[in-house]
């Protein structure tokens, strides 16, 4: 299609409607969809903590060693003094120096790193439009892929979390320097290489994905050059060198700041990116797998996640439905490609151009040529989401002024067809909505995304280490405990998918040592330690659990000798349970608590100690005998009329709901106390007023609390048995 057949075709309806193809609009559209990161104050989330908060490189905008000549992941506080040659090592020195201007203005503000972003992918949108007009000369096309750009929920990732600005910037870039390589008007010049080339170093300073440029900066050459103005050989080597010369400043710049290295050190696991332990076999299949996942997230991007890592893509597996997805893509780009032999204004033509650019993009995030970081992640799909959306733009063109046309098969529903292509935009832009309050936190983005793809390792064991947090919190020690209970279900999950997992161990034993069981926690930082050696927190973990066990065990030694002197003392026998109950060893325990009660039957303390070894043994009939005993003789301990309330519940449901009731007169306020009386209620079949208990206790919760979710799913059980 010629530009006279464009013109000819292009909407009527007078200024109006050609005001709104303008760059403007996807730049403010993109604004609207990503406002609510800033009106909603999202913290720094996920990666941004160690980037950013936690980054004493960022304070001094004058340390120019710190930030141009050191490497992303460099390490901090005492890891520092740990050298660990095999250690992750990135090298986007211009995205740090960003963040430390962010830092200059406005502190640790997360609102103003949050801004800086949005308003980046605002002009991020405005030049992909410029970038469509200048290869097609076609101002509907342009607006409609810059509107897909602005709007899509793939980009959540790269503008929601801080860390995303180095997707953003590498973007801007690479069509900054495609924009100045291509004139508005005539054939490219010489001349517009050298700043071109400036742009494609900064990209490169921005985020290494930015390599591509020269190979997409020849395609788009050669896709806008006419046939008859073919430069010469020379002209093209000449276009070539300028464009590569960048890298003979990058790459030795790269190889200081990384200390000696110009990629990254292959990592030893397979935790976010499991081909590196596949076989060949495997290998040949898994990036097809990965192509599919692509596919999926750009054409239906409803299941969203922050990882993509063990499990969630399985080489082991073999091929999948995302598998023959992603062979169906690459066999419909190889039969796109065919076009570039069409006229150069032909639509085949622009789908052909839009291919070439996804294959030079795509290539390096595609886990072929070379095995990178991760098996796929949502924030990489930013730059190449730019050809892909274009590819998208011209498709729709082709149909609005082919079979849509005047005269034509699908004329009938033409506005039809145009309504439901406006509703796809905006449902895009309520997806990216949605998407962006998950952002707001660490708990409400692992909560939701384990939640997505339990499958997921790391999810898993990211979901723990916010409970673990939530533990810190409540005063009480019932709901302390459901929620430590509900952490070490998620690292379970997480070492069953992935066991040689050292964080996951570590944090098993964070979750052990707080409930009390020190030699449990002791060989859970052992496991972590054996397989990350450097691994400081859990060493620091260590010493402090061997020197309480030891404290622990010397004092149990000394009570143990004690005893054989004077067995019939109360008092020793007492302390000596309690100490054994703390070191996880309750069998041991019973025998001296037991003895203790036999010596001093009206010993409540003794009683309640006995009470809660015989619940750790499942023998709850004498556990009741025993706090029947404690209410004798204190009939306003309420913790014992709660511990008896559920061994009695099942026989006697009348006497346990009124101990329960008796628990929640003594403590109303308390969490364990509603929970329990919720529960009686259930027992004596009075469902009504059961549910009625826990929406008060939900109330009570902030939204993103994890033991709201226990809630509701209590909440469905008890509204079922009610029906």
């Amino acid at each position: 299609m010629s530009p006279a057949d464009v013109k000819q075709c292009a909407p009527a309806g007078g200024g109006g409607r050609q005001v709104c193809l303008r760059p403007w609009l996807p730049a403010v559209i993109g604004a609207i969809c990503f406002a609510n990161i800033i009106l909603l104050g999202n913290s720094f989330v996920y990666d941004d903590t160690y980037i950013i908060r936690d980054n004493p490189r960022l304070h001094d905008l004058t340390d120019f060693r710190a930030i141009w000549l050191s490497d992303w992941w460099r390490p901090q506080g005492q890891q520092a003094a740990l050298p660990n040659p095999n250690r992750d090592r990135l090298y986007r020195p211009l995205t740090l120096f960003t963040y430390a201007l962010n830092y200059a203005l406005g502190g640790l503000w997360p609102t103003g790193f949050h801004l800086v972003n949005v308003a980046l992918h605002a002009l991020v949108c405005v030049l992909v439009w410029y970038f469509a007009q200048r290869l097609f000369g076609d101002a509907a096309l342009s607006t409609c892929a810059a509107l897909l750009f602005a709007v899509h929920p793939v980009h959540c990732e790269a503008v929601a979390n801080i860390v995303g600005r180095a997707e953003i910037l590498c973007a801007l870039f690479l069509l900054a320097g495609l924009l100045i390589l291509l004139p508005p008007t005539g054939t490219p010049g010489v001349r517009r290489a050298l700043p071109a080339g400036l742009a494609f170093f900064a990209a490169l300073l921005a985020k290494e994905t930015a390599v591509c440029y020269p190979a997409l900066a020849l395609l788009v050459l050669h896709a806008v050059i006419r046939p008859r103005a073919r430069p010469t050989p020379r002209w093209w080597l000449m276009h070539t060198a300028i464009l590569l010369l960048p890298l003979v400043v990058y790459l030795p710049l790269r190889y200081v700041s990384l200390e000696q290295r110009l990629l990254r050190a292959p990592a030893s696991a397979g935790l976010f990116n499991p081909l590196r332990m596949a076989d060949r076999g495997a290998r040949m299949v898994a990036p097809f797998t990965i192509l599919g996942h692509y596919t999926r997230l750009m054409i239906v991007p409803s299941r969203l996640s922050c990882d993509y890592g063990t499990a969630i893509v399985d080489p082991q597996a073999g091929p999948n439905a995302m598998t023959l997805l992603g062979g169906l893509t690459a066999a419909g780009g190889i039969a796109a490609l065919v076009g570039y032999r069409r006229r150069l204004h032909s639509t085949w033509r622009q789908i052909a151009i839009a291919t070439a650019l996804i294959a030079a993009s795509y290539v390096l995030i595609s886990n072929t040529v070379l095995l990178i970081g991760v098996s796929l992640a949502e924030r990489l799909m930013y730059w190449p989401s730019v050809p892909v959306l274009i590819l998208v733009a011209a498709a729709v063109m082709w149909v609005w002024r082919g079979p849509c046309a005047k005269g034509r098969a699908l004329r009938r529903v033409a506005e039809l067809l145009r309504v439901c292509g406006i509703l796809l935009v905006v449902v895009l832009g309520l997806r990216t909505v949605f998407r962006n309050f998950v952002w707001t936190s660490n708990a409400e983005l692992f909560f939701t995304d384990v939640a997505t793809y339990p499958q997921g390792a790391h999810l898993n064991k990211a979901a723990a280490g916010e409970l673990i947090q939530w533990s810190t919190r409540p005063r009480d020690e019932y709901e302390r405990r459901r929620i430590l209970a509900q952490a070490e279900h998620h690292l379970i999950q997480a070492l069953r998918i992935y066991p040689r997992y050292p964080e996951a161990l570590r944090d098993r034993g964070r979750v052990r040592a707080l409930l009390g069981d020190v030699d449990g926690a002791i060989r859970h930082f052992e496991s972590a330690l054996q397989l990350a050696p450097r691994d400081t927190a859990s060493k620091e973990h260590l010493a402090e659990l061997r020197g309480q066990a030891q404290v622990k065990e010397a004092r149990l030694t000394e009570l143990l000798r004690q005893i054989k002197q004077h067995p019939n003392d109360p008092a020793l026998r007492k302390e000596a349970g309690e100490l054994l109950i703390e070191l996880a060893r309750p069998r041991e325990a019973l025998e001296h608590l037991e003895h203790a009660v036999q010596l001093v039957p009206e010993d409540a303390a003794a009683l309640r100690l006995l009470g809660q070894v015989l619940i750790l043994h499942h023998e709850h009939e004498r556990a009741a005998q025993v706090y029947e005993k404690v209410l004798a003789l204190d009939p306003d301990d309420w913790e014992a009329h709660i511990n008896l309330t559920a061994p009695i519940r099942g026989r006697d449901p009348a006497a346990a709901l009124d101990h329960a009731r008796q628990a929640h007169r003594l403590r109303p306020d308390d969490l364990r106390s509603n929970v329990n009386l919720a529960e009686a209620l259930a027992a004596n079949e009075q469902y009504q007023q059961a549910l009625e208990r826990y929406y008060l206790i939900r109330r009570g919760f902030p939204e993103n609390h994890p033991f709201r979710a226990v809630i509701r799913d209590r909440t469905d059980e008890l509204e079922r048995l009610r029906r």
